[in-house]
This record gives C-alpha cells, structure tokens and sequence, in this order.
C-alpha cells in the first residue's frame, strides 16, 4: 500500500506508450470528422449573421422612413474583401461611432460578399420602395460566404415593392427563389 491509502499491484505504474499512442490516433480519428462540419456551421452562421444584419438595416430605413414622412436611403457597396451598408441622413453632424459624418447608421462585413446590381434601396414616407426611375420593382439581394462549398452559405433577400423583407438559404452560386 503506498502512502495514498491505495493499493497498487507490480506493473501497475500508468499507461504504456503504446496506450497513449492509441488513445491519441482515436483522437486524432474523431477530430477528422468532426472539423468540416464545424467548419460548416461557422460559416452558415456567419452567412446567416450578415444576412440579419443586413435585414435590420432594411427594417431601420424604412422606420426611418416612416418616421421622418420622407425618403430615407441605404447605400450598398461590395467588393471582394466584404460588404459596406450605410442610412444616409445629410441632417446628421454627429455620426454614430465607425460612421462618417452624414450617415445615420452604418455596417461592415468581410468574408461574405454582396452579389447584386443594387446599389442603394430607398423607402418612402409610406415604406414603400421604389427604383430610380420611380417604378414599383421588388429588389433581390444576396449574400455568399467567401469560401461558400454548403447548402446555406448563401442567403436570399427580397424586398417587395410594400417594404417586406423574407430571406432563405440556398445552395452556392443557386438564383432559386425562396420557398
């Protein structure tokens, strides 16, 4: 008996290197499976974070919009390194901290990218939206992780000339519309 009140047999003094050595390999075995689809879920939240983040800024503009009885813009710029979205407001002097001024609210992304022709949304004193040449076209937006190789590491933003906004996940690359 040693000196820990437990008994220890002639051989018994702890794992043999071949014991770890296997223990290490079953690690190493269910580490394997497991990272690409953690690798997955962080950019389908990453994509689905983005996308909400993008979908408050719509429903902010048109608040604004509402609010002010006037209309409000949301500027969209993309490039390869991410997204930049921001509410104009040329009334504001005091720009919210990481804004310029004359922006109301402003968001920057990277690791998704933007793929759409639209440039800015704008919303009416109504909530409506409407194009450049003043017709009642929905608009359709869509985000894609930068490494997108899943089934939801793309999402689909419409707004629908009234101002509502739905989104769903799509395969990379896919224009399918939302269920």
């Amino acid at each position: 008996m040693n000196n820990t009140g437990i008994f220890l047999t002639k051989g018994s003094r702890g794992f043999t290197l071949l014991e770890l050595l296997i223990v290490l390999a079953v690690i190493a075995v269910l580490l394997s499976w497991g990272m690409p689809s953690l690798t997955q879920s962080i950019r389908n939240n990453k994509v689905l974070a983005q996308s909400n983040e993008l979908i408050a800024m719509l429903h902010f503009t048109k608040g604004e919009a509402l609010r002010r009885n006037a209309d409000v813009p949301m500027v969209l710029d993309s490039d390869a390194g991410g997204w930049n979205v921001f509410v104009n407001d040329p009334a504001e002097e005091v720009a919210p901290e990481g804004c310029e001024p004359g922006q109301l609210r402003c968001s920057s992304h990277t690791g998704v990218w933007l793929d759409s022709d639209v440039a800015s949304v704008t919303f009416n004193n109504r909530g409506y939206i409407r194009d450049a040449d003043d017709a009642w076209t929905p608009e359709t937006l869509f985000l894609q992780h930068d490494d997108c190789s899943g089934n939801q590491q793309r999402r689909r933003i419409d707004i629908t000339p009234t101002g509502q906004v739905s989104s769903c996940a799509l395969a990379c690359d896919s224009e399918a519309a939302c269920p």
